[in-house]
C-alpha cells in the first residue's frame, strides 16, 4: 500500500490541534446527548479562538473528520500488517472493528456514532469519508484475489464491503452489541469475498 508523504513539524502540530478540537467536540456532544454545542463553547474549552477553529474546520460538522481519519488509519494498519496466511474475511472484520474493540469505550463510542448517524450533517461527513476507504480495501483485496481489470468491476467489491460496514455500524447504534457488530461484518464480508476468485499461490522452491 502507498505510504503518505512525511509530515513537517508544523503539519504535525496542526494535525494534533485538529484532533484535540475534534476530541473535545466529541466529548461535549456525548455529554450533552446532542450536537448543539457551539463553536464558541468548544473553543473556550480548547483555549483557542473561533478564528483558529475555522482555519481548520470551515463548518462545525467538519470537526468529526479527524476522528474518522483515526479510525481509517487503524483500518489501513490492519491491512498492512496482515500476513499472507491470514484469512481475508477475518482481516476485513478486524480492519473495521479493531479501533472500537481496543479502545474499551464501546458504550461511549456507540453514543457518539448514534449522534453521527442521526444528525444529517454529521452523517453526510461520515458517508463522504467512508468513500475514501474504498481504495485501501481494493488494494488489500488485490493482494488476495484476481480483481477485474475494468475499473468499475475492480472497485465494486470494496464499495460493497464499505457499505456493509456502514450498515453494520448503523445496526450497532441501535443494539449496542459489539460481538454482533463483528458478527455482522463477518457475515457480510464472507458473502462478498465468496464471489471473488483467489489468486493462485506460487509454489515455493525447495532448496538443495
Amino acid at each position: 500500500m502507498s505510504k503518505p508523504a512525511r509530515q513537517t513539524l508544523t503539519e504535525r502540530r496542526a494535525e494534533e490541534l485538529k484532533l484535540t478540537i475534534a476530541l473535545t467536540a466529541r466529548d461535549l456532544f456525548v455529554t450533552d446527548g446532542d450536537t448543539s454545542a457551539t463553536v464558541e463553547r468548544i473553543c473556550e474549552i480548547v483555549g483557542i479562538s473561533p478564528r483558529t477553529f475555522h482555519r481548520h474546520f470551515p463548518v462545525k460538522e467538519d470537526v468529526a473528520i479527524p476522528l474518522f481519519r483515526r479510525f481509517g488509519s487503524t483500518t489501513t494498519e490492519v491491512f498492512e500488517t496482515a500476513g499472507p496466511q491470514d484469512d481475508p474475511v477475518e482481516t476485513l472484520v478486524r480492519a473495521f472493528t479493531t479501533e472500537i474493540r481496543r479502545r474499551h469505550f464501546e458504550e461511549f463510542d456507540r453514543k457518539f456514532m448514534s449522534l453521527v448517524v442521526k444528525t444529517p450533517p454529521f452523517r453526510l461527513r461520515w458517508m463522504e469519508w467512508c468513500e475514501h476507504m474504498e481504495q485501501p480495501v481494493t488494494e488489500f483485496l488485490s493482494t488476495r484475489f484476481d480483481l477485474d481489470d475494468d475499473p468499475f468491476l475492480r472497485e465494486l467489491p470494496a464499495r460493497l464491503i464499505v457499505h456493509t460496514s456502514v450498515h453494520a455500524y448503523i445496526q450497532w447504534v441501535d443494539t449496542g452489541d459489539l460481538t454482533e457488530l463483528e458478527s455482522r461484518h463477518r457475515e457480510g464480508m464472507r458473502m462478498i469475498v465468496g464471489g471473488l476468485r483467489e489468486k493462485r499461490r506460487q509454489p515455493t522452491k525447495s532448496g538443495g
